[in-house]
């Protein structure tokens, strides 16, 4: 991994991201790039009918640019010392959607990570960026971190991952695998299913298929499955967080996923047990 990206908007959860992001460049050896979107007032949907004022595209990115070199000047507050790898941190803005914007960084600079701030307990359909996180949930096609913003850094030393089961599951894998291996942390794969779904799972023959695509495949030593028996996969992961010492949630975006009844509709409350929890979202292969 060469360059860690952080998407900021300036706000309190946004600053926070950037200072896990910091603390993680450092464990891992790598460099950060804050980016921020910025959009023009007079561009925005019915701005011919709102008396704007006199703001155009050079003084929004000359204030982006500013509010960026004041959050780096932050940043570096964290001296490295001699015995720690100190990242380069740079800055970029650009005008735009945020989403798109962000992406076409991705895709231009070859981006391995992004990493969001997201708001916590009492906040939580106010993500970071507005409902942009929440976007970035539905459309990305790379990995991206999203960080509480009372999360603190305390090092990557467990990363759990949510499975159920998939082949897909092989490339995220694969890249907690290379995350994992330089820094020595231990990847502990979870499968929360019930009695009678397991028995189904085998009678399919899913677990074995499972074995033969994604476990035989990885080539860390590292790494260790459990079944977690609950049929409520909410109590599945709360059981994670309460007995495991994880330092992070990975789990694969999937249509009607998991994901999405922690970010949508009635089931957004109980992202409130896991808000001091950096959750890692992958999005699902070929979407």
């Amino acid at each position: 991994m060469k360059t860690i990206l952080v998407a900021t908007d300036f706000s309190v959860p946004a600053e926070n991201a950037a200072h896990y992001a910091i603390q993680l460049a450092k464990q891992i050896k790598t460099n950060v790039t804050l980016y921020n979107a910025f959009k023009v007032p007079a561009d925005a949907p019915m701005a011919a009918q709102v008396a704007w004022p006199l703001v155009n595209e050079e003084d929004m990115e000359q204030e982006s640019d500013s509010n960026l070199t004041q959050l780096v000047e932050k940043l570096s507050n964290n001296a490295c010392n001699l015995d720690t790898f100190c990242p380069e941190i740079t800055f970029e803005s650009e005008k735009g959607d945020v989403i798109q914007v962000i992406k076409e960084a991705v895709k231009r600079k070859k981006i391995d990570l992004v990493v969001m701030g997201m708001a916590g307990a009492g906040q939580l359909v106010q993500w970071a960026l507005g409902s942009n996180s929440k976007k970035m949930i539905d459309e990305a096609d790379f990995p991206v971190l999203y960080v509480p913003s009372v999360a603190t850094f305390h090092g990557i030393k467990r990363i759990a991952f949510a499975t159920n089961l998939s082949s897909d599951d092989l490339a995220p894998l694969q890249f907690l695998c290379a995350l994992a291996k330089p820094i020595d942390a231990e990847i502990l794969v979870y499968h929360i299913t019930s009695a009678e779904s397991k028995r189904f799972e085998e009678v399919k023959g899913i677990d074995q298929d499972f074995y033969d695509n994604v476990v035989s495949k990885l080539d860390y030593k590292k790494i260790k499955y459990e079944n977690i028996w609950h049929s409520d996969i909410h109590e599945g992961l709360r059981w994670i967080r309460n007995n495991e010492a994880v330092d992070i949630i990975a789990m694969v975006h999937r249509q009607h996923s998991l994901v999405d009844r922690l970010v949508n509709g009635s089931y957004v409350h109980k992202l409130s047990r896991f808000t001091n929890m950096p959750l890692l979202i992958f999005q699902q292969k070929n979407r």
